[in-house]
């Protein structure tokens, strides 16, 4: 438990400090990807809706911190992801790398619009097409091709977490 909780805390700062750096340098056409969020999706897809939310409710923290005009915004629509991704993988094959990709596409694009709704509502000009075409589409492409990337990391780490459990439940 103690090595689980150290292996998120370490990489969600890690990944909190590459996207606050190093990250902007990789932009296309303005558009960078969101680790954090990538990590809370294939967190929750691979392992489970509770390991999920908590991920998703600490990196929406650091989020908040960092780049938030509110706190608590982030890590309500973190938890919420980790939730909602979570309870998408029970019912998938959780280890199959296509359906990772395909569900961190489908789960930016609805996170990446709910921002982009929630912090426009009050204007009369939403320009949903031109966010999506523009900024939420390229970001949930870029965040697949980051998934692909932090896949094996949390498969390996969770069958890390996994077996001494599983030794020590034979006996």
């Amino acid at each position: 438990m103690k090595r689980k909780i150290l292996f998120y805390f370490f990489f969600i700062i890690l990944f909190l400090v590459l996207q606050t750096t190093l990250v902007r340098f990789v932009s296309i056409y303005g558009v960078i990807p969101n680790l954090l969020i990538v990590f809370t999706i294939v967190t929750a897809v691979l392992r489970n809706s509770t390991e999920g939310s908590a991920v998703g409710f600490f990196t929406g923290l650091c989020i908040d911190m960092q780049f938030g005009s509110v706190l608590g915004f982030y890590a309500l629509l973190g938890l919420y992801l980790g939730m909602a991704a979570g309870t998408i993988s029970k019912r998938v094959y959780r280890e199959n790398l296509m359906i990772v990709v395909f569900l961190t596409f489908v789960y930016s694009i609805a996170y990446e619009a709910a921002v982009y709704l929630i912090y426009n509502l009050m204007n009369a000009d939403i320009q949903i097409v031109y966010a999506f075409t523009n900024v939420i589409l390229p970001e949930a492409l870029y965040n697949c091709v980051i998934s692909i990337l932090l896949f094996p990391l949390v498969l390996k780490a969770g069958r890390k977490f996994d077996t001494p459990g599983a030794a020590a439940r034979k006996y």
